[in-house]
């Protein structure tokens, strides 16, 4: 009789460029992943919630205040961004393409936020022995400022590296098919991370400054760089054209050449860009007085109310439409939220008439902008090509700080021409959704003739 031999069972296997997992190394890329997106959320809160609280106790101008927490951050990516990632995209070295910039950033980030905590110690020590003896006309208030300055904007240069490199790392570690779900969970874990800040942190940052910069910055720290040693990146085709050395203007003009080349990511940018002008405005904003005659305690708060339910929607919407974004092309997704943005402004400007019509719109309005910003997040990460997918994410991001800020000057424009009719902010916001799924729809006509839901092979840019 012969013996039985023991049936092989293999696992499936899931791939992203050379590298291949099973699903239990997913679910191991996916931990790392979280754990550096959860440190970078509670670590941001410090920054941007506790930053301008040090400035106003300096006596810094609103101005002032506004350009170092704002401007300065886009000022930033439109300068640099486009250099950085094209180094990146063409780095190559025995730890991958992004782990290297992000494994540097890290800890120059980490010393930075420290310094802004230790302000008051250090520039004291400045003023007292090194800028007061040779210029006794500075104030003690001056030195102080510059110096917070000086860390400010290097936290938002070191930052944007790591953001942004961040991002390309996911590109090129997680495979496709899991994108949108764990796009979805970076969603929920960065809103408990910032929950958890200004809950148990934020209260006591004023008294215990220096322990919590240096704690949080450490945290921060050892997490991070647990998640570079962790995560492997893959191995890269050679680059095809070796790196040039080009200049600030020719860097920015090269990118955006590239970028725009391929109607497919002509049109894809084009619908990003007309998104920008109405992105970060809900449904509830500009209701005031004015708008339902409400008195301005009726109306706080129920604009409270609409923020608690807009955002407990998202949230909970999050996981199923990235689980979605993952079974059906993304792509139908987003165009799916982009169609219902303008539905839902249209009968918000018709239909608002008191609290219950006002509440059912904010759900309505949190379901397709869910679905939108989900499907977008998710397209990106599949429409650009992989050998140079930091390039094109750089040139996103410039396209929002820019047009971001040219959107609201649009809609405060035309607030002015409809002279402060608020309701009118439903038109401005819909006509916008209308503008921009007209190029999301030949975005559609042309990922489908470059090979659809299942052969897309994202046509790479000519040199």
């Amino acid at each position: 009789m012969s013996t039985a031999q023991p049936i092989a069972i293999e696992s499936k296997t899931y791939r992203v460029g050379t590298l291949k997992y099973t699903f239990r190394g997913v679910s191991i890329i996916f931990l790392w992943l979280l754990c550096g997106d959860f440190a970078t959320a509670f670590f941001g809160g410090i920054f941007g919630n506790v930053v301008p609280l040090s400035l106003r106790d300096l006596h810094a101008s609103n101005t002032l205040i506004g350009v170092m927490m704002g401007s300065i951050g886009g000022i930033l990516v439109i300068l640099f961004l486009p250099a950085i990632s094209r180094m990146s995209d063409n780095s190559r070295s025995r730890w991958g393409r992004r782990i290297p910039f992000l494994a540097i950033a890290a800890p120059l980030n980490v010393a930075s936020l420290i310094m802004i905590g230790f302000t008051p110690e250090i520039g004291g020590w400045l003023y007292t022995h090194v800028v007061h003896p040779i210029a006794p006309g500075i104030s003690l208030q001056e030195v102080l400022i510059s110096w917070l300055c000086l860390f400010i904007v290097a936290f938002h240069y070191l930052n944007m590296v790591l953001n942004n490199g961040f991002r390309w790392l996911m590109r090129d570690v997680v495979p496709q098919g899991f994108m949108g779900r764990i796009l979805a969970c970076f969603r929920i874990i960065g809103t408990l991370g910032s929950f958890a800040f200004m809950w148990y942190i934020f209260p006591s940052f004023m008294t215990h400054r220096n322990e919590i910069c240096v704690g949080l910055g450490l945290l921060y720290l050892v997490l991070f760089l647990l998640m570079c040693y962790n995560v492997k990146e893959g191995e890269y085709p050679p680059v095809v054209e070796a790196e040039k050395k080009l200049g600030l203007f020719q860097a920015f003009g090269g990118l955006f050449k590239t970028c725009m080349s391929v109607p497919v990511y002509r049109n894809y940018f084009i619908a990003v860009t007309i998104s920008s002008c109405f992105s970060g405005v809900g449904i509830g904003t500009f209701l005031s007085q004015n708008a339902l005659g409400l008195s301005m305690e009726d109306a706080g708060k129920i604009l409270a109310m609409v923020g608690v339910i807009a955002a407990s929607v998202s949230a909970c919407m999050s996981v199923p439409m990235g689980w979605l974004c993952d079974k059906i092309p993304p792509l139908k997704v987003a165009i799916v939220g982009m169609a219902g943005i303008p539905t839902v402004m249209f009968l918000s400007f018709f239909f608002i008439r008191d609290k219950q019509t006002l509440f059912t719109m904010v759900v309505l309005y949190s379901l397709v902008s869910a679905a939108w910003k989900m499907g977008e997040e998710t397209v990106t990460m599949q429409l650009f090509p992989h050998a140079k997918f930091g390039q094109f994410l750089a040139a996103l991001s410039i396209v929002g700080v820019v047009f971001g800020f040219l959107g609201s000057n649009l809609a405060g424009a035309f607030r002015g021409v409809m002279q402060s009719n608020y309701r009118m902010e439903y038109l401005w916001q819909g006509m916008m959704g209308l503008l921009a799924l007209i190029p999301l729809l030949l975005v559609y006509r042309d990922w489908k003739r470059f090979g659809g839901p299942d052969h897309y092979e994202p046509p790479m840019p000519p040199e």
